[in-house]
């Protein structure tokens, strides 16, 4: 880029950054379950390590975010930030560091000639729709490490698809990129697997010599932490998967993917890559490293679809989906060689469609605070549609409903008023860290985030299950409905076995109520309910 460029490149991208900041102080939420993750960041920095409960309570893996809370902690240890003031501005910046990377990928397309020209006005597009989507706004802080997830996604992207596998620093920036997706959630093993097919796939096509794959090493953080995992919590597999992996659920996620597609009318993108795929079929002869990085990031979104069947929050797993879906829309119309008019026209078009059903839907519940109204919130959109495509609008309001009866997609409207509710319920840290911890204190409670970090010296049991090994591999009842993240309960007595005795006795005050539990009492429930 000339001059002239880069000062309009740094404006476009400035502007960008401002909306998306706006835009994360409108949708700032903290939602009740990134208090799981601050509770593992409490009992490490109080020297038990990364447990729920302290010993004699057994270790489990209660989180899926190994990376997030490294640097909640680190930030706890160095900057004396505690994670609940820390982690939506570490959000923040991994979804600023998106942005960037998004606009790089951009800039970096086989542009045609014709298209060249005006690559910043398609940037100043594609951004614009980036910063005014609701799901990417919303996920930009919750205090969960999804935007940590989006932009280390990005970047192996970035680096799978956009450089060459020549470049001599490329195996080192892949493979740090695929060690940061991993080490952040579970999933990114499927991103591992695909580095590790690039990089062989690079060597031996002669791309790099054989001592460039020293660069690689990021690569082990995977096989050393799997062997830390399975030596301090004697699973493979963090205890969150047993709790949630009861069965696949297709006809859940097919509806979670459908109502993604329809609030940000993205069947306009699908309807150009099916024309692309019609008459430009020559466009996808995509380098090897871009078509792996296409089914890798296919296959991910495939698995939580057709497999998990969506997610328990709103579009959280199709969040990293958005710049791209757009990026693949400015590359299909690059392919198919329209005058930059008509591109423009298209592109502007796709991105005030993706607007109604989200700004709607906002308008209608935003001001909603209470727990009682927000309680899987279903608010229908369809009657602010004109009459002659109120039947769209319909067709979402309808997806929407079942998921959420199913407690799949629930908003981040009753996220927000949920962490709200429960704030109120439960005394500040400043006082839950005086209460006594004699004889193992043991709170059985729903909603276990929140008081989970204002109560840092009691022992909580985890209702469904996520924190808790025996609950986790408890089989739901045969005849319940599918209930996202919901189906475990504790079997019958197991609870009474840890004898709990702590109770809310009021709005703000909690009180532990004396009995006797030992160690041994403690080790010898979990182990005979483990044994079952």
């Amino acid at each position: 880029m000339n001059q002239r460029e880069r000062l309009l490149y740094a404006l476009i991208l400035l502007l960008a950054g401002a909306a998306l900041c706006y835009g994360w102080k409108l949708y700032w939420f903290l939602t009740d379950d990134a208090y799981i993750s601050f509770r593992y960041v409490s009992n490490w920095d109080l020297g038990h390590g990364l447990v729920w409960n302290p010993p004699p309570f057994r270790p489990v893996e209660g989180y899926t975010n190994f990376l997030w809370i490294v640097l909640l902690y680190g930030v706890w240890q160095v900057l004396d930030v505690a994670p609940p003031a820390a982690a939506n501005y570490l959000a923040l910046c991994f979804a600023l560091c998106s942005l960037y990377i998004t606009a790089q990928m951009l800039l970096r397309l086989p542009w045609s000639p014709r298209l060249r020209p005006y690559r910043l006005v398609f940037l100043a597009f594609l951004l614009l729709a980036v910063v005014t989507n609701r799901t990417f706004l919303a996920w930009s802080s919750s205090g969960l490490e999804t935007a940590l997830f989006g932009c280390t996604v990005l970047a192996w992207t970035w680096a799978c698809a956009f450089v060459a596998p020549s470049h001599r620093r490329w195996p080192l920036v892949i493979s740090a990129a695929a060690a940061g997706i991993y080490l952040t959630r579970p999933d990114g093993l499927l991103f591992l697997g695909a580095t590790v097919v690039a990089l062989f796939w690079a060597w031996r096509t002669g791309c790099y010599p054989a001592r460039r794959l020293v660069q690689a090493l990021p690569l082990l953080a995977a096989p050393l932490h799997l062997v830390w995992r399975h030596n301090f919590y004697g699973e493979w597999l963090p205890n969150t998967y047993y709790a949630k992996a009861v069965g696949a659920w297709p006809a859940s996620g097919l509806r979670y993917a459908l109502s993604f597609a329809l609030e940000y009318a993205l069947w306009t993108w699908g309807l150009l890559l099916v024309y692309v795929l019609w008459k430009k079929k020559e466009v996808l002869r995509l380098s090897w490293h871009g078509l792996l990085a296409a089914l890798a990031l296919c296959g991910h979104a495939a698995y939580y679809t057709f497999v998990h069947g969506g997610d328990h929050f709103e579009y959280r797993i199709y969040a990293h989906l958005v710049p791209l879906c757009y990026l693949a829309f400015a590359w299909c119309l690059n392919a198919v060689g329209v005058q930059p008019k008509k591109a423009l026209i298209v592109l502007g078009l796709a991105v005030v469609l993706s607007w109604p059903i989200p700004w709607i839907h906002w308008s209608q519940t935003h001001h909603i605070a209470s727990r009682g109204q927000t309680l899987q919130l279903k608010v229908p959109v369809a009657p602010h549609f004109p009459a002659p495509i109120r039947w769209y609008a319909a067709a979402f309001d309808d997806l929407q409903f079942w998921l959420i009866d199913r407690f799949v997609c629930i908003r981040h409207q009753e996220h927000k008023a949920n962490a709200e509710f429960l704030a109120g319920m439960f005394p500040p840290r400043a006082q839950g860290q005086f209460l006594p911890a004699a004889d193992y204190p043991v709170f059985f409670f729903p909603a276990i985030g929140i008081p989970a970090w204002r109560l840092p010296h009691i022992n909580i049991l985890d209702v469904h299950g996520l924190n808790d090994y025996v609950i986790a591999r408890t089989p739901p009842e045969p005849t319940a409905e599918r209930m996202m993240a919901h189906e475990r309960t504790p079997p019958d007595g197991y609870v009474g076995c840890f004898q709990p005795n702590v109770r809310l006795v009021a709005p703000g005050q909690v009180k532990v109520f004396p009995r006797a539990l030992s160690a041994e009492q403690i080790a010898d429930c979990e182990t005979r309910w483990a044994a079952r």
